[in-house]
């Protein structure tokens, strides 16, 4: 497992050079995203998943529209999450835009005025509203504190996913969450067949989703879902926006990238992309890796 591990960082940490190569003035969050997925790495053989117990009960849940996991009563590894959180708020200090709010954070660690275990408890739980209250306590960005701990609980998520893919049924789940932690999608894939996927901004996992529909407020309007794409980059890498509810996604064309493309790596290569969709009034749906795209 650890060398499978180290294995598939090593491809990253390669597809991110190469990405440098393709958009120098993405170098400074390219290194970043490096940095936080080695921090993640580090925990990741050793995280502690408990058993579950996917039954028929479960499957028909899940067929029904229930994702496997329920994430306010899962098991959490935090040991393992807090080491994450505490490397990379020292990563955030590094950064100049979000060292004060990060340097805030550390010291109340310090002071014991954060209990991490409730953080990733309600972090995993998509309470905001604990997040938006314990951020203003502290005087520290929203989006600051909502970095770090969700991609301190990403590792464990993971680690679930992956134990639990073999029992998700794509063609039955054609909707907008993840089947495993019901987490909504932060990028989009199309494969060499055209068919199109969604990725889980939590666990990671991909499923199967219809072609031309919104995954954030269901329109299926043609008229309404469009996408765009810039004619020096092509349509490899592409914004698929909806017209209802203004919000878009980024979407990854397999057979035109490759296939040793991240989904990670492509969303933070792509920040022009994000420029683009936000001067034409649209809004992001989904993601947690915020503050390393600003």
């Amino acid at each position: 497992m650890e060398e499978d591990n180290a294995n598939g960082l090593d491809q990253v940490r390669k597809r991110i050079d190469a990405a440098i190569k393709e958009k120098p003035s993405h170098r400074e969050v390219l290194e970043f995203l490096r940095d936080v997925m080695t921090e993640q790495d580090r925990v990741r053989a050793k995280i502690k998943t408990v058993f579950l117990d996917v039954n028929e009960a479960k499957i028909n849940a899940m067929m029904e529209g229930h994702p496997l996991l329920n994430k306010k009563g899962l098991h959490l590894d935090i040991p393992s999450a807090a080491k994450v959180f505490k490397r990379l708020c020292r990563l955030l200090i590094l950064r100049q835009e979000t060292s004060s709010d990060a340097k805030c954070v550390n010291q109340a660690l310090h002071a014991n005025e954060i209990n991490l275990e409730e953080l990733f408890k309600r972090a995993a739980a998509e309470d905001r509203d604990y997040v938006s209250t314990l951020s203003s306590k502290l005087g520290v960005k929203e989006d600051v504190l909502s970095f770090l701990a969700g991609n301190s609980i990403k590792p464990i998520f993971e680690a679930y996913a992956r134990e639990l893919k073999r029992h998700v049924i794509q063609e039955t789940w054609w909707r907008s969450c993840c089947p495993i932690c019901g987490s909504p999608p932060f990028i989009a894939e199309i494969g060499e067949e055209g068919e199109r996927f969604l990725v889980c901004s939590l666990c990671g996992f991909e499923w199967r989703f219809m072609r031309l529909k919104c995954p954030f407020c269901q329109n299926e309007d043609p008229e309404g879902v469009k996408y765009f794409y810039t004619e020096k980059d092509g349509p490899a890498n592409r914004v698929e926006v909806c017209e209802t509810c203004k919000k878009y996604i980024k979407a990854l064309d397999a057979k035109g990238l490759g296939k040793d493309l991240d989904p990670l790596v492509e969303d933070v290569g792509t920040l022009y992309l994000d420029v683009l969709a936000r001067k034409e009034g649209y809004t992001r749906g989904g993601g947690i890796f915020e503050t390393a795209r600003e």
